[in-house]
């Protein structure tokens, strides 16, 4: 009777495409698991919406990590089940001491305020924002100010510290490398300003049991360290 098994080589290798936020996170784990395992994964990191046109283009990886389960979601034919790991919430992220005294997303359509938020079609990031900032009923007035739209969290800190952006809607965890140059007001009363992060192996992969494997390793207590240091919050979920 046939061993269902991966296929064999000298040295595997799978890929992992992942949303650009989480990388801090991981980056770490999978460098751990790679020197154990004596595998390589490659990693591609993007906005999800990038990597989901990506994958509805045929080109499947071996495991994906999103950013929310609605990016999941699009592509569940793929990966027919994930695993919830980890939440990352929305917050507005402006100067540090916050000098304009920016303390809700109503705040952000002040006059002449310039406003950064992620591409709502290339990132998970950019679709909570529209989400979030309808649901708040500000959208129209915040909107007005939206002088740029990036595909990643980290492209609107780089524009808050070059001082192009006087205040940003990005994830907690992309100001947490920035604490010295930037503060983060929470949006408060929104529940779909929370992201949670499902990882996934593809059912079509060569290298089933060991993106399993790697699965295993982000999910293991030494990796939740390493989110909860970059802002995020720790979720244990079987997989559905």
């Amino acid at each position: 009777m046939p061993v269902d098994g991966d296929a064999w080589t000298e040295q595997p290798e799978i890929t992992l495409y992942s949303g650009s936020m989480l990388r801090p996170a991981i980056e770490a784990t999978i460098t751990d698991f790679e020197q154990r395992e004596g595998v390589r994964v490659t990693r591609v990191y993007n906005g999800c919406g990038i990597l989901v046109a990506q994958m509805k283009a045929g080109q499947v990886p071996d495991a994906y990590f999103a950013c929310d389960m609605e990016f999941m979601n699009q592509v569940r034919s793929l990966f027919p089940e994930s695993e919830n790991v980890s939440q990352n919430e929305l917050v507005i992220l402006v100067k540090k001491g916050n000098p304009l005294g920016i303390k809700s997303l109503l705040d952000l359509a002040k006059p002449n305020l310039r406003v950064g938020i992620g591409h709502e079609k290339q990132c998970a990031m950019g679709w909570l924002t529209q989400k979030t900032l309808t649901e708040g009923g500000v959208k129209e007035e915040v909107m007005k100010n939206v002088v740029v739209q990036t595909p990643t969290g980290d492209m609107l800190v780089n524009q808050m510290r070059s001082g192009s952006l006087d205040a940003a809607v990005a994830y907690l965890s992309n100001a947490a490398g920035s604490a010295e140059f930037l503060d983060a007001i929470r949006i408060k009363g929104i529940p779909c300003s929370v992201a949670t992060q499902p990882f996934g192996v593809a059912k079509d992969s060569t290298h089933k049991h060991l993106a399993e494997r790697l699965r295993q390793a982000i999910r293991a207590d030494s990796s939740k360290e390493r989110f909860t240091n970059e802002g995020f919050q720790w979720v244990g979920e079987k997989p559905h």
